[in-house]
C-alpha cells in the first residue's frame, strides 16, 4: 500500500511540475517584457488595478487605501486577494508566484479524485486541470481567480473527504477553505450558505454529528468574515464584503436592456452610467464624504437592477439562465499572454449578440494561424466537458445522489453565478471537481468489472 501510495505522490508532482512549466512557458513573452522593463502591463486587466494598487498602497504605507497618496480605503474587494498580492509582492514576481499556485492546485484536484473513484481517477483528474486552457491562460494574470481555484479545490477535496470519513475535522476545514475562497471573490458566499442547509445532511452522519456539524459551520463562516464586514462599516462603506455590487448589477441590467432592445452591452451600459451620473449630479453634496455617495450610486445601480429584471422578465431569463457560453475556453488570454492578441476588442458584446463562432473570428481578426497553438489544451478541455458529463450521467443511473449533490454545488452554482457577464475565468473554481469527476469517469470505464473490484485497495485506497 505504501509502494503505491509513494508512486501516486510521485506521478502527481510530475504532473505539478508538468502544469508549471507549460504556465511559464505560455506566458513567457509577457514574462519577459516584465523582467526587461518591469512593465506589468501585460498581466494586467480591467479588474486587475483594484487589487493591485491597494496591495502596492499598504507595502508601501501601511494602509489600505485606493493607491499610493490616497486616503480613500479599499472597499470594493475583499481583502483575500489584495493581501495575497501584498505577500508576493515582496517576492518581486506576482505572474510566476500565480503560474506557481495555479500549478499547485493540481494536488487538492489529484485527492478529490483520488477519494472518488481511486488513484487512477486522481492522476487523471490532475492531468486534465494541468492542461485545461483558462486555467492555465489566467495563472499569471493579477486577478483573483487563480487563487480562488485553489481555495476552492481544497474546499471540495475536504467536503469529499468528510463525506467519506463523517469526521468533523474534515468538514470544518473545508468550512474553513470556504470562507477563505469567500473573503477572496464574494462568488463563494452563497457556498457557505449552502453548507449547513445542503451539504451537512447530504454529506454527514448520524444527525447528531450533522447538527453540531452545521452549527460549528455557521460559527466558522461569521468568525471568519464579521471582522472584515465591521471593517467596511465602520469606514462608511456598510456592513458587506465588498461594494462591488453595484458594478456588478451595471453589467447586468446592460445585458439584460442590449438584449430587450436589440442592442450591445457597451452602448446601454454606457447610456445607465449617463443616467445615475445625472440623477447624482445635483446631490453630491448631500453626502458627508465619496464613500456614502458611492453607497448611495451602488444602491441606484441595484434598484435599477430589479426594475429592470420586472419590466423584461424574457430578456432577463434568456441572459441570465443555461448561458452555456461560460464553458468557452479563454483563448483571448492564452493569446494575449504570448503576445499575439490584444485585448479590449469588445468580443464578449458580440458573443452575446452574434454567438461564439463570430465572436471568434471578430477576435482572431481574419488571422487564425494562432489559434493553432491552443489545440491541443483546447482538445483537452473538450474531452474534460464530454467526460464531466458522462460521470453526471452515469451517477444520474447508479442514483449516486452525494456525487450529484456536490455537483450541483461545486459545478453547476459556478457557472451559473456569473449570469450575462460571460468571462471564461469565472468557470475556474467549478473545475477542481468537474476535474475530479472525469478522472473518476476514466477510472470506472477502465475497470472491466468494477462492482467486484471497487473495493480493491489498490484502485480504492
Amino acid at each position: 500500500m505504501s509502494s503505491e501510495n509513494n508512486r501516486f505522490r510521485s506521478r502527481i508532482a510530475l504532473v505539478f511540475l508538468f502544469a508549471l512549466a507549460i504556465r511559464i512557458l505560455c506566458a513567457c513573452p509577457a514574462l519577459w517584457s516584465y523582467f526587461m522593463d518591469g512593465n506589468m502591463g501585460s498581466f494586467m486587466r480591467p479588474d486587475s488595478a483594484t487589487y493591485f494598487f491597494p496591495a502596492r498602497a499598504f507595502v508601501e504605507t501601511g494602509k489600505l487605501t485606493l493607491d499610493v497618496g490616497s486616503d480613500f480605503p479599499a472597499v470594493q474587494r475583499p481583502p483575500g486577494y489584495i493581501f495575497f498580492l501584498v505577500a508576493v509582492i515582496f517576492l518581486s514576481c506576482p505572474p510566476i508566484i500565480g503560474c506557481l499556485v495555479d500549478a499547485l492546485t493540481v494536488f487538492p484536484v489529484a485527492l478529490t479524485g483520488r477519494r472518488l473513484a481511486g488513484r487512477r481517477a486522481g492522476f487523471w483528474a490532475a492531468v486534465l486541470y494541468a492542461l485545461n486552457l483558462t486555467a492555465l491562460a489566467n495563472a499569471p494574470l493579477i486577478l483573483a481567480d487563480t487563487l480562488l481555484g485553489f481555495l476552492c479545490a481544497w474546499q471540495v477535496f475536504f467536503f469529499v473527504q468528510a463525506w467519506h470519513t463523517k469526521r468533523l475535522s474534515d468538514f470544518l476545514i473545508g468550512t474553513v477553505f470556504a470562507a477563505a475562497a469567500t473573503l477572496t471573490k464574494p462568488v463563494n458566499l452563497p457556498v457557505l450558505i449552502l453548507i449547513p442547509f445542503v451539504l451537512v445532511p447530504v454529506l454527514m452522519r448520524p444527525w447528531r454529528k450533522a447538527s453540531i456539524a452545521a452549527l460549528l459551520s455557521v460559527f466558522v463562516s461569521c468568525a471568519m468574515l464579521v471582522p472584515w464586514m465591521l471593517r467596511n462599516q465602520s469606514v462608511g462603506a456598510g456592513f458587506v464584503l465588498d461594494r462591488n455590487s453595484g458594478l456588478t448589477a451595471l453589467h447586468n441590467t446592460a445585458a439584460i436592456l442590449a438584449r430587450a432592445n436589440g442592442t450591445d452591452g457597451d452602448t446601454e451600459r454606457a447610456a445607465l452610467e449617463a443616467e445615475a451620473e445625472a440623477a447624482f449630479a445635483r446631490k453630491s453634496e448631500q453626502y458627508a464624504n465619496l464613500l456614502e455617495l458611492n453607497k448611495a450610486e451602488d444602491d441606484w445601480y441595484l434598484a435599477r437592477y430589479k426594475k429592470t429584471i420586472f419590466e423584461h422578465p424574457g430578456a432577463t431569463a434568456a441572459t441570465h439562465l443555461f448561458q452555456v457560453w461560460i464553458l468557452l475556453p479563454d483563448l483571448p488570454d492564452f493569446l494575449q499572454n504570448l503576445g499575439l492578441r490584444t485585448g479590449e476588442r469588445g468580443t464578449l458584446a458580440v458573443l452575446r449578440k452574434d454567438g461564439p463562432v463570430a465572436a471568434f473570428r471578430h477576435y482572431m481578426d481574419g488571422s487564425y494561424a494562432a489559434a493553432f497553438l491552443a489545440v491541443p489544451f483546447l482538445l483537452a478541455t473538450g474531452v474534460l466537458y464530454a467526460l464531466t458529463a458522462a460521470g453526471v450521467w452515469i451517477c444520474l443511473r447508479r442514483r449516486r445522489w452525494a456525487v450529484l449533490t456536490l455537483f450541483a454545488v461545486f459545478v453547476l452554482y459556478y457557472l451559473a453565478a456569473p449570469g450575462p457577464v460571460l468571462m471564461p475565468r469565472y468557470q475556474i473554481p467549478a473545475l477542481p471537481f468537474a476535474c475530479a469527476l472525469a478522472g473518476a469517469v476514466i477510472s470506472v470505464c477502465g475497470i472491466r468489472r468494477w462492482r467486484k473490484r471497487r473495493s480493491c485497495p489498490r484502485c480504492n485506497p
